[in-house]
């Protein structure tokens, strides 16, 4: 392969403290390829507040064009929009090889409205896609350029050993590890677990959450954090590469998301890093990731009072969460950063 620089295109956000699922999978990628490749210049046009700054992104865009061969594309929608015609427009001159790896799962529903997304689309080498589900909608609508890259996070996998150390007692500990928003089901977890608890008379369940809190969200988390001071616990953020540690001494993981833009949430490798089972909506692409009776279970999103009876079956009967946490353990080797870089290596050796 003929030495060439490389260019990463994402938000990193650097010297903030951004956690959220776009920035962690654009350093990711980031600093893999670096420990890929020494030997080479990785140039990341960080795109964080890119409005802001736009002289200064175009400049370094076009400079990356003159001195790398190899792009990889990690937007979300609005960046989309605004890169998009720029990169595709400058590759008509430069000839490069761009690689999109798509953030979240928002994309085919976009380019189902837009056909002029789905002809930029077209002009990448390749559209990595976390879910085979995403891959099917977009060929439906013309875009086979497509593959299924799994999301990835390098990670201490827990070794199956130490799986007797995980909190198997009550009250039940369970967690949330995700940006701290209404729409990742905060609200609907914190009742699911005061419901069970009112249910029992006793304190079956807390419910902690680790998480950068959107700004947005604040007040209405201050309020629910004192209305359910009894069972619900905000445990700050932590870096995305301690979620093993933080999350090792919980029960089971909830993810009752309905978040627009949800693909492969990382939450769940972390989760499954971790050993420990998710109960998830049916969301999205959730019942993908999340198989029933294996490594957690899945309820129908416009039924959230079926979080509450799983979590209550779950605590009666710890031998089944028991038995589900080899699986996760399992399930989080497919989502390593060695698997992710042999399918990227091979896509850049291609000619």
């Amino acid at each position: 392969m003929e030495k060439k620089d490389i260019a990463v295109v994402g938000r990193v956000a650097e010297g903030t403290e951004l956690l959220d699922g776009q920035t962690v999978k654009t350093k990711i990628l980031y600093e893999e390829l670096k420990k890929e490749f020494p030997d080479r210049n990785i140039i990341c046009i960080d795109t964080y507040q890119y409005r802001k700054n736009v002289v200064q992104i175009l400049y370094r865009t076009i400079k990356a064009f003159v001195q790398c061969e190899y792009f990889f594309i990690l937007l979300s929608r609005n960046g989309r929009k605004f890169f998009f015609p720029i990169l595709n427009g400058l590759n008509r001159l430069f000839r490069r090889r761009l690689y999109h790896d798509v953030v979240g799962g928002a994309l085919p529903g976009e380019a189902a409205d837009s056909p002029v997304l789905v002809r930029q689309l077209k002009q990448f080498e390749v559209n990595w896609v976390e879910l085979a589900d995403m891959k099917a909608q977009l060929e439906k609508l013309g875009v086979h350029n497509v593959e299924v890259l799994r999301n990835f996070k390098r990670l201490d996998i827990l070794p199956e050993d130490r799986l007797a150390d995980v909190q198997d007692r009550e009250p039940r500990v369970f967690t949330m590890f995700s940006r701290v928003v209404r729409e990742k089901g905060i609200g609907t977890a914190a009742r699911s677990a005061a419901e069970m608890n009112s249910r029992a008379g006793s304190r079956r369940a807390v419910l902690h959450i680790y998480g950068p809190v959107d700004p947005d969200y604040e007040e209405e988390f201050g309020e629910l954090l004192e209305k359910y001071r009894d069972c619900v616990v905000y445990k700050g953020c932590i870096p995305f590469n301690e979620s093993v540690k933080a999350l090792s001494g919980s029960f089971m993981l909830l993810f009752p998301s309905v978040y627009p833009g949800e693909g492969m949430p990382g939450t769940i490798i972390d989760a499954f890093s971790a050993g420990l089972p998710v109960i998830a909506s049916d969301w999205h692409f959730n019942r993908e990731l999340v198989r029933d009776g294996e490594t957690g279970w899945c309820y129908e999103w416009q039924k959230p009072e079926q979080l509450t009876e799983y979590m209550i079956y779950a605590a009666d009967h710890p031998e089944k969460i028991r038995a589900m946490r080899p699986a996760c353990l399992r399930e989080a080797r497919k989502y390593t950063p060695e698997a992710a870089m042999r399918q990227i290596l091979g896509k850049m050796q291609e000619m």
